[in-house]
Formats: C-alpha cells, structure tokens, sequence
C-alpha cells in the first residue's frame, strides 16, 4: 500500500508528523507520491542535508516571503523553511508564517504535510516541554516509531531524552526496549499524544518494520489497545524503494452494521429472532461480529424493535431503530451508517438471517481491506457476490445517500471491487422460509 492510502492523504490534508525514526522520509516519499503539486513546511529545525530532498526550497523569514513563494509555478513538491541557523539546521516557521501557508493552501486546493518534530535521528524520543510545536488548525498528526530501537536499551544512544522517556514510560535507564514500553508511550499525554490538536485524526505510524518479526495477530494485538485513542495504526517501511510496498498493513475500527429492520413477510414470522442454538438469529450474527473484532457493532431494527433490542440486551452493541423500514433497504444502510461514519475506516454489513456465518469470513475481508488500498471487499460464492460486503470509508457519502431499495451494491459500478472466495455456500445461506429454517437446524444442529 502506498503511504497516501495508508495514511488517507487528500488535498485538504493539513498533516504533522512528530515522533521519531524516518519522520523526514515519510514526509518526502508521501510528497512524492501525489500528483499534484505539494507545500511542504517544517515548525522544527531540519537539517541542511534533507533540503536536497525537495524539488523546491524555499526560505521563509516573514509574511511578504509567504506570498513571494505562492506567486511562483509550483511544481512537484516545494519545502518551506526557516533560514538555516546555527549547526548547519534551518530553523523552523511560526506564526503568522505558517497561519498564511495554510491560507495560501486552502485557497489553491493545495496538500500541506509538516515536520512538526525534531529526534536527532534516533528512532525514539520524549518530547521537551515545548513540543512537538503543531499548529492547531492541523487536521492530521502521524506519529512515528522507529522498529530499529525495539529490543535496545533506554540510552541516549537509542531514545532521544532518554531520561524523560524513562519517566513518561515508567522504565529505567538501561532497561529493554519492548511493545509493552512503547504503548505505554504512545498512550501518554505527555508522550505520543502530546500537543495533538483536539480534532486532528491521529495515526500510530510503525516504521522500519524491516527490523522486526512479527505476525498479524501479534501485529493487530498491538495495534487493539492503540486504536483506543488513535484513528489508525499503520505498520511500514517508508524507505521501501517501491511506492505500492511502503505500507505493509493499516489497522483502523472497522463497524459492524447488522441489518435486522425487516417485515419477514415471506417467512410470516419475525425471523431476527428465530431461535438457534438457544439464542436468537440476530444474537449469533452480533457474536461473530464481535469476535471478529468488528467495533462498534450497530443494529438496525425496525419491524420488530422491541423484539430485537431484548434479543441483544446482554451484548455490547448499539441498537439503532429505523422507523422508515418500510421505504427500502436503503433506510437501513444509512440508518446503520450515521452514527459511525466519522469514527471508522470501513464497515461491514451483514444481514440479521444467517446466524450460521463463519467468524472467518468477517475475518477475511477485514484482513483484506487492511493489507490491500480497496473501496468494496465482497464475499463470493463460486463467482457470484453475496453478503457480507466490506465498505471503505471512502464509499460511505455515496451510501448515505442511497434510496428506496438500492442497497450497498448499487455502487458496485462506480468502485473497485475486491472479492474475496468462499468455498461453502451453506455458510451463507439465507434463511428466507420454513424449509430453509428447518434445513438449518437439521445441518447445523
């Protein structure tokens, strides 16, 4: 995956990057990959050898520079600096200079990615009092762990600040450098989540992944307890020479949104709560879901509100009613959708009728769309598309505003999709009548 779709970059992005171990690359190699035109500003001191690593430098003193620069063709990507100072480093731009840059890229729908951080090149570091100096109109906040410095004692040779890291994470100079330290950072106020903007989408960037082994579920049980406070945890190699292999995987919530909102007019009875294995349908649909590790779970009632809450009272999920059921499919999927929208990467729809669905194909078109820069992960069965269906957020604008009874597939024209094969169609089998019911529990017990 290309760093701008592991990091979701677009033209409105206001990005800072702070932290530690390739800050620079990202920030160069992300530029690098836009197709437009890209201001790149620096709030810290930079090194004069990065400098070369523009297509455009520019020097920022005052105001009037700000508006000189912006009155030249941009072309490829232009870093903006303060004058280079003492030790061979620029200094970095402050207000009101950065407030116009900003100006001037709202103005020509222009991409602004920051250095907002200094780490004297080690993979690790403790922000000083002053830091990282971000602007409060950034609407994005990378931060950056360098993988080089796990497994390495807390010295100055490995962490800049070594002292103040050892106290933020609760560890001794000369102590091993594990996970387990390094969430205990990036979870701190005065560590990793120091000096973020209140309404910036934060993001947990693992860099130099070339320099560890790790599996996915030693991968994603590090990135669970993260995804508690940042939007998203990215594992990759920025230094990667190609662009499409920089970002290995991309950990965001993914939701769960169960529709259980209709009539059952061809079964004559509420289906969403049929009983299997002692429990309701829409109980079994919500624990897979879980176990899945979709969150938030939504469910969307309608017909049988009452019915359906009792059914999923003891489970950690939201029960959303429609009350224009009636109206189509479409009422649901943006019923379900709304409340979740701004606070997951994807989400999953799944239908109330099919509680013997395998936790494994939840399973895999999560891993897909963490791995692969899709838009619509779809289950298939012996080349025909069905339910579930995996929607990158990207699709979400165009789902809320879908009507009568065109569901999520009605856009399956406009994106790419990406399939992902299941071999047991009884696995996914709706159950729409009597015979299929009794199918169900004569083949599944």
């Amino acid at each position: 995956m290309r760093l701008l779709d592991g990091l979701r970059l677009e033209k409105n992005s206001r990005l800072a990057i702070v932290g530690s171990g390739g800050k620079s690359t990202i920030l160069f190699n992300s530029a690098k990959e836009f197709t437009r035109p890209v201001i790149l500003a620096a709030t810290v001191h930079l090194c004069t050898d990065q400098l070369k690593l523009a297509d455009t430098h520019t020097v920022i003193e005052q105001p009037d520079d700000v508006d000189l620069a912006f009155r030249k063709p941009l072309n490829g990507n232009t870093l903006m600096t303060g004058p280079i100072g003492e030790n061979n480093r620029t200094r970095g731009i402050q207000s009101p200079e950065i407030d116009l840059i900003r100006e001037f890229c709202d103005r020509l729908d222009l991409p602004l990615l920051i250095e907002a951080d200094g780490s004297r090149r080690l993979p690790l570091k403790a922000p000083a009092q002053h830091e990282p100096p971000i602007p409060a109109w950034v609407n994005q906040v990378a931060v950056v762990v360098g993988l080089s410095g796990i497994g390495k004692p807390v010295n100055e040779e490995t962490v800049f600040r070594a002292e103040k890291f050892a106290e933020i994470t609760g560890t001794q100079l000369g102590e091993k450098i594990t996970f387990e330290v390094i969430l205990r950072y990036l979870l701190a106020d005065e560590g990793g989540l120091k000096n973020i903007p209140k309404n910036a989408r934060k993001s947990v960037f693992f860099n130099q992944l070339d320099q560890v082994v790790l599996n996915d579920q030693e991968k994603q049980a590090i990135s669970t307890p993260l995804l508690e406070k940042y939007y998203q945890v990215i594992w990759g190699n920025a230094a990667q020479a190609s662009p499409a292999e920089r970002v290995e995987q991309r950990f965001e919530r993914v939701a769960g949104i169960i529709l259980a909102a209709g009539g059952s007019t061809r079964f004559g009875k509420p289906k969403q709560i049929l009983e299997w294995r002692g429990k309701p349908f829409i109980w079994h649909v919500v624990q897979k879901s879980l176990r899945a590790g979709l969150q938030p779970i939504v469910v969307v009632s309608g017909a049988y509100n009452e019915a359906v809450e009792k059914a999923v009272a003891d489970l950690p999920v939201m029960v959303v009613h429609n009350p224009q059921w009636e109206m189509g499919l479409s009422t649901s999927v943006k019923c379900g959708l709304a409340g979740v929208a701004d606070q997951v990467g994807a989400a999953v729809f799944l239908m109330s009728d099919v509680p013997q669905i395998p936790q494994g194909v939840i399973e895999k078109l999560v891993s897909a769309h963490r791995k692969k820069a899709g838009t619509i992960f779809s289950t298939s069965l012996q080349g025909q598309t069905v339910n579930p269906v995996l929607f990158d957020r990207r699709c979400f604008e165009d789902l809320l505003k879908l009507e009568g009874e065109r569901g999520g597939k009605a856009l399956f024209n406009k994106y790419s999709v990406e399939t992902i094969e299941w071999e047991n169609p009884n696995d996914l089998r709706d159950i729409d009548r009597e015979e299929d019911y009794e199918w169900l529990r004569a083949r599944y017990g």
